[in-house]
């Protein structure tokens, strides 16, 4: 075995050992971050219902664009829960869960792993999801704090904002087309994640109540090609933006499922989406007892 070889797999069983141990020394604190993934749950299982909306309505013809006046994405979710009597409690619990969440991903990338690019860029996309959730928490606190800021200023006019500002040069224009392809691979590294299941080495061993372990892989091989096809329409419409040099084509979640609804297929794709991101977060929220702590090479 080569010093390479033999160092990787030195790190991959220390990263598990650190984890392990962890686990074991910390039960209540572990449990505990668990709750973080039910909170992502919500978020995205929320937002899954607003896709399938904007899909149904315009699949019967009432508008071209779905018509419904939610926006789903995962700050439109927020904005659903902060409607609600009871919404401000709730925004405050969620909020709470996706910090812990966020904590979570932070140990992964703080967690002995591999040194190969595949490890840094793991520990990267945690990064990323950890910043990224940490955001939202801060939306939901601000939303709870003030519910009249729940329907100011829309992720479709913040990418667009965003888009225009950065194509005022040819420079700009390539960075938002490499942005857009950049999210296309990651819509084809997450479908590889569904059709390999890789993300059933975070999962202990068991059924959830009455879900069997089988059929959570299924939920989460389904989840993520839905998560696949989301990332795939925002970074379509993003690079064409910029081949177009039309900033008003860029757009976030909400705007790309609408852009997509007009067109009899893509009605079709839209409910694909949202069927996708309910099942993700019913799959984040059962697999929430059943989550392993675990390094970026796991």
């Amino acid at each position: 075995m080569s010093t390479t070889a033999h160092d990787t797999t030195g790190n991959e069983d220390v990263g598990v050992e650190r984890a392990e141990e962890f686990a074991r020394e910390h039960p209540a604190v572990v449990k505990f971050a668990r709750v973080g993934w039910i909170a992502k749950g919500v978020v995205y299982a929320l937002t899954g219902i607003l896709a399938l909306l904007i899909g149904v309505r315009a699949s019967d013809g009432s508008t071209s664009d779905g018509g419904s006046d939610q926006e789903a994405s995962q700050t439109g979710a927020i904005a659903r829960i902060a409607e609600n009597p009871a919404g401000v409690a709730v925004l405050w619990v969620v909020a709470i869960g996706l910090v812990t969440y966020s904590l979570w991903r932070i140990a992964s990338v703080l967690l002995p792993a591999d040194n190969d690019l595949k490890g840094w860029l793991t520990r990267g996309g945690y990064l990323v999801s950890a910043v990224t959730y940490l955001l939202l928490a801060w939306t939901a606190v601000t939303f709870a704090r003030q519910p009249s800021k729940s329907g100011e200023s829309s992720e479709d006019s913040k990418v667009e904002s965003f888009t225009r500002d950065f194509m005022t040069n040819s420079a700009g224009r390539a960075l938002i087309f490499v942005i857009g392809a950049i999210l296309i691979v990651i819509a084809a590294v997450f479908l590889w994640k569904a059709i390999s299941a890789s993300f059933e080495s975070q999962l202990m061993p068991g059924s959830v109540g009455p879900v069997s372990h089988q059929m959570l892989v299924v939920l989460g091989r389904i989840g993520w090609v839905g998560r696949a096809a989301m990332m795939s329409l925002i970074g379509f419409f993003l690079a064409r933006s910029a081949i177009r040099f039309d900033p008003d084509d860029a757009q976030g979640l909400d705007g790309s499922l609408r852009k997509a609804a007009s067109s009899g297929l893509g009605t079709w794709l839209v409910v694909a989406v949202g069927a996708g991101l309910l099942l993700y977060g019913i799959f984040c929220a059962l697999s929430a007892p059943k989550r392993r702590l675990v390094g970026a090479d796991s």
